[in-house]
């Protein structure tokens, strides 16, 4: 998954290519490769947000910096993309209501419900699988080498008392 960054990154450029669309009189049916770009973008942030809090609970991730960021920066990120993307879904919610009124907004929210809830059926769950793998990973690597340590310091302590 890619970081804050560049998931706001192409969430902007998703929506500035609609905004852009939409001030030039197109219509909102003309512009739903951009809308989708940009939902898809929005999704993958949120689920970001959600693997981040679901991190915090690992011993593994906790001990090892993520990409080298500090918390700080790694906060920082996250917390300017949300921001970032409230306000483009605020922008977007009053070009549907200047478009197609209150029904279009309802019905955009309906959408949006519907797909993230197949999101989160399918593709965000393979997400999880893999970080599920990852922390079961590097628990093996740590028991493997405590076992090796352990297993070299009784052979030490043998041989140093004499039964080897």
């Amino acid at each position: 998954m890619l970081d804050p960054v560049s998931i706001i990154g192409i969430a902007t450029t998703a929506f500035k290519g609609l905004k852009s669309a939409v001030e030039a009189g197109r219509e909102i049916q003309d512009v739903m490769g951009q809308l989708s770009q940009w939902a898809g973008a929005i999704a993958d942030l949120d689920k970001l947000d959600e693997l981040n809090k679901k991190k915090k609970n690992s011993l593994f991730t906790s001990l090892i910096p993520k990409n080298g960021k500090s918390v700080e920066q790694e906060a920082m990120q996250l917390y300017t993309a949300r921001v970032s993307a409230r306000e483009q879904r605020s922008e977007l919610m009053q070009m549907l209501g200047a478009l197609q009124g209150e029904r279009g907004q309802r019905e955009f929210m309906q959408l949006e419900a519907d797909i993230r809830k197949k999101r989160k059926d399918t593709a965000h769950r393979e997400l999880e699988r893999i970080q599920k793998l990852k922390d079961l990973g590097m628990a093996l690597a740590v028991t493997i080498l405590a076992l090796v340590t352990l297993g070299l310091g009784l052979l030490m302590l043998l041989k140093i008392n004499g039964d080897i």
